[in-house]
This record gives C-alpha cells, structure tokens and sequence, in this order.
C-alpha cells in the first residue's frame, strides 16, 4: 500500500507535465506558418496528450486503492497546470519566446523527461503493465528529443553544446523551483486546514444560536431581547 501510495505524486505531476507539454505543442501549431512544422507539432501533441491520459489512468488506478483522505489530493483539476507553473500566466512559451529559445526548451526537457521517466520505471517495477507504458512513452519521449535535436541542428548549426548546456540548467532549476514551490503549497494547506474548520464550527456553532424571531422586533425595547440570543 504503501508503494502504491508513493507513486500518487509521481504520477499525478507527471500527468501534469505532459498535458501542459500538449499544449504547449498544439498552441505552436496554431502559430507556425510552415505546414512540415505544425505537423511536427501536431503529432508531438498527440503524443503528450496521450502519454497525459495513460498517467492519468494510472493515478486513477492507484488512487482507489487509497483512502478517500488521500485520494482526494490528487483530484486534477485544469487550473493546477497554472497554479503549479506547469503552464505560465504570461501564456503559452511559444508566445513568450523566440522559436530558437522554444526549440531549445522542448530539446532540453525531452533529455529531462527521460530521466525522470528512468526513475519513474525503477518505481513501478519494469515488468510491471504501468512499466510495460512507461516503456512505451520512453520510446516516444526519445523520438522528439531526436526531432528537437534535427531541427535545432539544421537551424541552428553554430550553437555550441554549452549553450544547450545552460538551457538544461535552467530547466533543471525552474523543475526543482516547481516542486519546492508545490511542497510549501502542501505544507500551508496542512497548517491552515485545521484552523479553517475550526473557524467554520465556531460559525456554525453562533449561528445555532441566532433566534431570528429577534429580527421581528417592531415596537420592541432592545432591552428585551433574550438574554439567551446571541444579539
């Protein structure tokens, strides 16, 4: 149980991240004039998007086997893609960056998500149906790393390897940022909680007292209130 447990955040920020990269393809689709290019970025699309399903389904799975308190915290819901950085509130990157800059980012995190996905297999196990899927979105996530590189290559022919170097850097560091960022989120809603629902049962507790006959107090002395009403 335990195990299974400890793969809920795995999966779920997982399935974060390749739904905001399906995005993120589809919205330099929109944009791109070359229709070699939005092909490209179509198909890469399509991949995220699936590959954004199959760790859904598996959170899914995972999940019911865990109590409702648990379970609960994983639920997706769309805005989470913003509230935890995964998509940013300026707009898509293809928006915010020059194409060499969006090339180099999609290049940089295919090579991370193969890490990850590495670490992700040593955790489900490879033999396992959830490793058997992890394999197969491992074979994707190479192919785009292979297609980044082709075109920023043929693109870009004079960037040096320590150029990319410090976009992997970067990416590196906004991922780390991201998951410290969510972590403080967690650790606020666990010291918080407790004192909203304590401040929702003292609400609720003077409310039980409110006579709301007292309301209807034409021609009455305030005086004469209860002294039981909480007015």
């Amino acid at each position: 149980m335990k195990k299974s447990q400890s793969a809920l955040p795995v999966f779920y920020e997982t399935a974060h991240a390749e739904l905001a990269s399906a995005l993120e393809m589809l919205a330099a689709c929109k944009l791109t004039e070359s229709p070699k290019q939005a092909f490209g970025y179509f198909m890469h699309a399509k991949d995220e998007y699936n590959h954004a399903r199959s760790f859904f389904e598996m959170l899914s799975k995972r999940g019911k086997k865990a109590s409702i308190e648990i379970a609960r915290d994983f639920r997706f819901t769309p805005p989470s893609l913003i509230t935890k950085g995964y998509i940013s509130k300026e707009g898509f990157l293809i928006d915010t960056m020059k194409l060499k800059d969006f090339i180099a980012f999609v290049y940089t995190n295919e090579l991370l998500a193969k890490s990850s996905f590495k670490k992700i297999l040593n955790l489900v196990g490879h033999s396992t149906e959830e490793g058997r899927r992890i394999s197969n979105i491992m074979g994707d996530e190479l192919r785009h790393h292979g297609m980044a590189k082709k075109f920023f290559l043929n693109h870009y022919p004079t960037l040096q390897p320590w150029q990319l170097m410090i976009y992997r850097t970067k990416e590196t560091i906004n991922n780390k940022g991201r998951k410290i960022y969510d972590a403080n989120l967690k650790f606020l809603d666990r010291l918080l909680t407790p004192l909203y629902r304590a401040m929702a049962y003292l609400a609720g507790t003077m409310a039980m007292k409110l006579n709301l006959n007292e309301f209807k107090r034409k021609g009455k002395n305030l005086m004469n209130i209860s002294s039981g009403s909480i007015l």
